[in-house]
C-alpha cells in the first residue's frame, strides 16, 4: 500500500506516515444552520493510523497536531488542524491510535472525495453528483485545497462576467459549491459561509465590478427562504447573500 497520509507533530517536529486513516471522517452536520456549528463545543475524534511510520518514541508524540493528506507522490493536498493529541495506550505496529480535539470533525464524505482527487482533479460540475447534506464534505475539501494552493502562491484572475447554474441550488452548501467554481472553475473555493463569503469576495475582487448571471435563480429564492435573525434585522438565507454580492460589487443578473 501507498503512504496516504501524515501527521505532523509541532511539538517534537515529527512526522508519522501512514497507508491509512480509519475513524478520522465521522462528521455529519449541514451548513444550513450555522448558528449550531458556531455554539457546538468543540469535539474529540479518535483514529487509527494503519501501518505506520514513525523514527521518534511514541511517548514523545502529542499537542497540536496537522494531518496531512497526500497525494500519489507525496505531495500534500490538504491538512487537518487539531490540538491536545496523544496516542492511546494498547497500540500495536499494525495501528498507531490517537486521540485529538477539532472545532467540526471532518465529514465522512470527505474520504471518498480525497480518494478521488488522488486520481485527477475535480471536473465540472461535478458536486451535483453528490446529495444533498453531503455536498459539505465537498466545500470542506475545496477550502483545504485551495488553502494549500493559496500556500504555494496559486492565485487565479478574477472575471468580470461569470454564470452560476443555479438549478441544483437547493441548500447553503449547494450555493457556495455552485459560486466557488462559477468564480475560480471545477472545484473552486470562495468561502463556505456568510461571513468568509464577504471577506473572500471583498479579498479577492478589490471592489471591481463584476456581472453573476445567475440561471434559474428562482430554485434558490425558494430553498433558501428561511428567516435569520442577524445584527440588523431578520433576513432570509437568500437575501442575505443577494447582500453580500452587492456589497462587494457583484451585479446579479437572473438567466435562463
Amino acid at each position: 500500500m501507498s503512504v496516504k497520509y501524515s501527521v505532523w507533530f509541532e511539538g517534537s517536529d515529527e512526522f508519522v506516515f501512514a497507508c491509512d486513516l480509519e475513524g478520522f471522517f465521522v462528521g455529519h452536520y449541514s451548513y444550513d444552520d450555522f448558528g449550531a456549528l458556531l455554539e457546538a463545543e468543540n469535539a474529540r475524534v479518535t483514529f487509527r493510523l494503519v501501518r505506520p511510520t514513525l523514527d521518534a518514541p511514541i511517548e514523545t508524540l502529542g499537542g497540536d497536531i496537522e494531518v496531512l493528506v497526500l497525494d500519489t507522490e507525496g505531495r500534500p493536498m490538504g491538512r487537518h488542524a487539531l490540538w491536545g493529541a496523544k496516542p492511546v495506550a494498547g497500540d500495536t505496529p499494525e495501528y498507531l491510535v490517537i486521540t485529538a480535539e477539532t472545532g467540526v470533525p471532518p465529514p465522512a464524505e470527505a474520504r471518498g472525495l480525497w480518494e478521488r482527487f488522488r486520481i485527477s482533479p475535480p471536473r465540472r460540475d461535478e458536486w451535483r453528483t453528490l446529495r444533498v447534506g453531503d455536498r459539505e464534505a465537498w466545500l470542506a475539501v475545496a477550502g483545504l485545497r485551495y488553502a494549500e494552493s493559496a500556500s504555494k502562491g496559486e492565485h487565479s484572475t478574477p472575471p468580470r462576467e461569470i454564470i452560476m447554474r443555479g438549478d441544483d441550488i437547493k441548500d447553503v452548501a449547494s450555493f457556495f459549491c455552485a459560486i466557488g467554481e462559477a468564480f475560480r472553475g471545477p472545484g473552486g473555493y470562495i468561502g463556505q459561509s456568510f461571513t468568509e463569503l464577504d471577506e473572500r469576495l471583498e479579498d479577492y475582487l478589490q471592489g471591481a465590478p463584476v456581472r453573476l448571471i445567475w440561471r434559474n435563480i428562482s430554485v434558490a429564492r425558494s430553498s433558501l427562504s428561511a428567516v435569520m435573525d442577524i445584527h440588523g434585522g431578520p433576513i432570509s438565507k437568500f437575501d442575505l447573500l443577494l447582500k453580500i454580492l452587492s456589497q462587494n460589487n457583484v451585479d446579479v443578473i437572473p438567466g435562463h
